[in-house]
């Protein structure tokens, strides 16, 4: 099972392994983006409680603002709605144990349908929890 999303990046979610010890899902991730001529590319594996993937499908299933992150709190995505605005952010930030730094983050904002898509991947994908 995946989610595919192409706006406002390309990010890819393909479900790998599943824990039903503490209900949880590894995905591996792929994203994609083109922006101001540059082109970024990352690609790791991540585990999301399961909860926290109720919570984020739920804030976007009442139009809400909401935050998807890993069990590490490496990988974010967080969806902000402010008045007319919906603002979509993404970070992944991981650091090796002499203490190297590796981070990556991209911002937009977005239009009602984007976000009407993206809460459709996520409030769609078939639960075993």
């Amino acid at each position: 099972m995946s989610i595919n999303l192409n706006d406002p990046i390309k990010i890819f979610f393909d479900e790998i392994e599943i824990d039903d010890y503490l209900p949880s899902i590894k995905f591996k991730i792929d994203i994609n983006m083109e922006q101001f001529t540059h082109h970024l590319a990352y690609s790791g594996e991540i585990w999301i409680d399961c909860n926290v993937w109720d919570l984020f499908s739920k804030g976007l299933n009442k139009g809400e603002s909401a935050v998807l992150h890993d069990m590490s709190n490496v990988f974010i995505i967080k969806i902000i709605k402010k008045h007319d605005d919906i603002e979509f952010t993404w970070s992944v930030k991981r650091q090796d144990p002499e203490g190297n730094v590796m981070t990556a983050s991209y911002s937009s904002k977005i239009t009602d349908d984007v976000y009407s898509l993206i809460r459709n991947e996520f409030t769609n994908y078939p639960k075993w929890w």
